[in-house]
């Protein structure tokens, strides 16, 4: 009793803060996802792919029943489930380890007796990962007080929003990028901020970044960036030790994201290629067959241009024999980018389509719920999309993505030169890479799969800019209480 006293005086003496909006943020998420009727995300034909790491297939078999447009919480279990205790197969991403945690905390608690998966354990697990971010980045040892409420209070309005946390009821990828991002983020301050920082601090970022990298397949071309960070750490840790453990994550992290690359299905590689062309390079275009001959492609394949991927009942089958010989072998994403790259014109036109598309963010809906439990009087955090569709020309701007990002760039770059510690230079590192992740998926998704599913793919565009509006927000209550503080000093002074 005495020691548990005790732990509640520590906690209260330094973390009281961190503490209370915990304490708010997971009353959202249990009255959100926990507490019926709870509210996910309904099947869109993503989720066969991710579901198969947990041994986990529909109730249901018939196509009707299964994407019926309604969120569905339950699923069977396999039996015998070898998928269960296979660590990658195809379309291996970081979060299918959480499923497999998730599914084996089920059968645990259930005695092995019952079949029947509760969506709510993944996003249990998804919640508390999301939780630890959010701990490890309100206390980040260089927030006074006031800073800490201001991001815990950012967190609990625009991140508690059922345009992010309804994705942890659901086995879309977009989860892991959440919890992982924060995760990264929130490991790396805890690093940095230590004055001997040991080799499981390096592993618990190296861990969290490389969990976010590969949360998605569209997130492993942010290794690039992210790398940029890993020499950073290098230069300013010298410890042969640390310098070693550095070195040995950098490549692991490297290894995995590989793993996650060559992991992809031919069938998700040709999909991605197909929308790159017809979604996107010809999307649009006022030469098509122009546009196909010069990415090295026939100008026959015209006639898919307009026919869905997924449409395979008619004679233009995106998976037929002509298209696996003479489609897909002359067609890569490097000779799309060189064709962007000598049309800057049309690069332009994607990006203004990027920023057109960006938040594509709904409230709830009765496909939010579970068929015949769609409540209106659900109490929920719909406060992000009420901004958007509130001001959605100051969200789906480009010269609103640009003039932000350039003054987010400059007042970084300013803060690198200028203070010259460890701590402030490794801080702004970090604070480039969510620029970067942001930024880059302005180009990257259309290049990646055209306009297909596009504002979804635009995820972690809108993710990243939240984030930094965040870091702006905490800047400008920065910038106030110096000054505020330098004032009162003077008026001290005078008196």
């Amino acid at each position: 009793m005495l020691r548990i006293l005790e732990k509640i005086k520590y906690i209260k003496d330094n973390y009281l803060i961190e503490t209370i909006i915990l304490v708010i943020i997971a009353i959202i998420l249990i009255n959100t996802l926990f507490v019926y009727p709870i509210v996910g995300k309904c099947d869109n034909g993503d989720f066969e792919r991710f579901m198969r790491y947990g041994g986990l297939k529909n109730i249901h078999n018939e196509y009707k029943k299964i994407y019926d447009g309604y969120f569905h919480n339950k699923f069977l279990i396999s039996n015998p489930n070898p998928l269960l205790f296979v660590p990658v197969y195809i379309n291996w991403v970081s979060s299918t380890i959480l499923l497999k945690i998730s599914v084996f905390i089920f059968l645990v608690i259930h005695g092995f007796s019952s079949n029947l998966f509760d969506i709510r354990y993944l996003a249990f697990v998804y919640c508390v990962i999301f939780l630890i971010g959010i701990f490890l980045i309100v206390s980040f040892k260089r927030f006074n007080s006031i800073l800490k409420i201001i991001c815990g209070a950012f967190f609990i309005v625009f991140f508690t929003s059922t345009c992010y946390i309804t994705y942890f009821n659901s086995f879309f990828g977009e989860a892991g990028t959440i919890i992982f991002l924060f995760l990264n983020i929130g490991t790396y301050l805890y690093l940095i901020t230590r004055e001997k920082p040991e080799i499981r601090h390096f592993i618990y970022f190296f861990l969290a970044s490389c969990g976010f990298l590969t949360a998605k397949s569209q997130n492993i071309p942010l290794l690039v960036f992210m790398l940029i960070i890993y020499a950073g750490l290098f230069v300013y840790y010298k410890q042969k030790k640390i310098r070693i453990s550095i070195i040995i994550g950098t490549l692991i992290v490297i290894s995995i994201c590989g793993i996650g690359y060559f992991s992809l299905s031919d069938t998700m590689n040709r999909n991605n290629l197909y929308q790159s062309v017809f979604l996107g390079v010809l999307r649009d275009s006022p030469t098509p067959e122009r546009d196909l001959q010069e990415i090295g492609i026939d100008k026959k394949f015209m006639v898919f241009y307009g026919h869905s991927f997924y449409d395979r009942k008619g004679e233009q089958d995106p998976l037929g024999k002509e298209m696996i010989d003479d489609f897909y072998p002359n067609i890569s994403f490097g000779k799309i980018l060189v064709f962007y790259i000598n049309h800057p014109d049309r690069l332009w036109e994607k990006i203004v389509d990027s920023a057109n598309n960006a938040y594509a963010f709904s409230n709830i809906k009765k496909g939010s719920f579970i068929k015949n439990q769609y409540d209106s009087n659900k109490v929920v955090n719909g406060i992000r999309v009420y901004l958007i569709e509130k001001f959605p020309k100051l969200h789906r701007n480009i010269y609103v993505f640009i003039g932000f990002s350039i003054l987010y760039l400059l007042i970084s770059i300013f803060y690198f030169i200028k203070y010259k510690d460890r701590t402030t230079r490794l801080l702004v590192l970090m604070l480039l890479f969510i620029l970067a992740s942001g930024a880059s998926q302005l180009v990257l998704p259309v290049l990646g799969s055209g306009h297909g599913d596009f504002g979804k793919h635009l995820f972690l565009l809108n993710l990243s800019y939240d984030i930094m509006a965040g870091i702006a927000v905490l800047w400008i209550a920065h910038i106030i209480y110096k000054c505020s503080l330098k004032y009162f000093k003077n008026i001290i002074r005078l008196k």
